[in-house]
């Protein structure tokens, strides 16, 4: 719009900027608009055009902050929303960790406490990306910098074991909505560190890093479980270490086919055993894809 040119809007296209200054150069124009307007069907009101101008400006004035004051709103309501559905998420993650630990009677002990002592706070937070991976959510997992590689890997491997768990018998996937698609990234929780845990579940080059102040916090105690992971599973917690995440709707990052039964005798044509084709493994084809 030119000033130039004539005023920024008529009656019949009347319009306001709510986003500018409440005296913008166009807010200033339409006030003369709606004030020759309002002295032309109110001519018994014995108002100057510049009073009825300035009454309308401080009016603007008072829209605005109501505008201002609704987008805040639902970007707090926004922001609430994402951090309900994050530690629903949560939630949900430390629940199949921990049904997955009981369900495996050779780990049952050592898995147990792990995931029970961790708690809810010991799980990783993960931000949601809504691109990629077919318009499926892509969830990165917000790194603990305190937490133990070990204890990663048990549970990344309890991760996986889920997985295996979904299967019947004949390899059909079972029921029920798959766990999301959580992906590793460079992202740190911002997070204090749980207390009061067995000093290996907490990463040795940080816990030693922390000052004899943080240390007292922490109150961290001897260890209770071995957090050796017997030797069938090993497999499973070298995936886990190297960061690739397994999940949701029957996609995977990283190959699942040697993970608990590597011993397995499964033709190379049908890889029951993973829930995702993947390069690299030698019972894969040569691109991913879906069995």
């Amino acid at each position: 719009w030119d000033p130039r040119h004539g005023p920024c809007c008529t009656v019949d296209d009347f319009s306001v900027d709510l986003q500018g200054y409440a005296r913008s150069e166009w807010n200033r124009s339409a006030a003369q608009v709606f004030a020759v307007e309002y002295l032309k069907r109110y001519e018994g009101d014995n108002y100057t055009l510049e009073f009825v101008a300035e009454a309308w400006l401080t009016r603007v004035a008072g829209m605005k902050a109501q505008f201002k004051n609704s987008q805040q709103d639902k970007a707090i309501r926004k922001d609430r929303k994402a951090l309900h559905r994050r530690r629903q998420r949560k939630q949900e993650l430390y629940a199949r960790r921990l049904d997955t630990a009981y369900r495996y009677a050779e780990i049952k002990d050592q898995a147990v406490p792990v995931v029970q002592s961790l708690g809810l706070d010991g799980m990783s937070s993960d931000e949601s990306d809504h691109e990629g991976h077919d318009g499926e959510a892509t969830y990165h997992i917000l790194d603990k910098d305190w937490r133990s590689r070990r204890i990663t890997a048990w549970l990344r491997m309890l991760d996986a074991l889920h997985l295996r768990l979904r299967y019947s018998g004949e390899w059909q996937a079972t029921s029920g909505a798959w766990p999301h698609f959580r992906t590793s990234s460079l992202r740190e929780s911002a997070r204090p560190a749980v207390g009061e845990l067995p000093t290996d579940f907490y990463s040795h080059n940080w816990y030693q890093a922390q000052s004899s102040f943080v240390k007292g916090q922490l109150k961290a105690t001897k260890p209770r479980v071995s957090l050796e992971i017997p030797a069938e599973y090993l497999k499973s917690a070298s995936i886990a270490i190297s960061g690739l995440t397994t999940d949701v709707h029957g996609m995977s990052t990283g190959c699942l086919n040697n993970t608990i039964y590597q011993t397995a005798r499964w033709s190379a044509d049908k890889c029951p055993n993973h829930i995702y084709y993947y390069p690299g493994c030698h019972a894969c084809d040569s691109s991913p894809r879906r069995f």
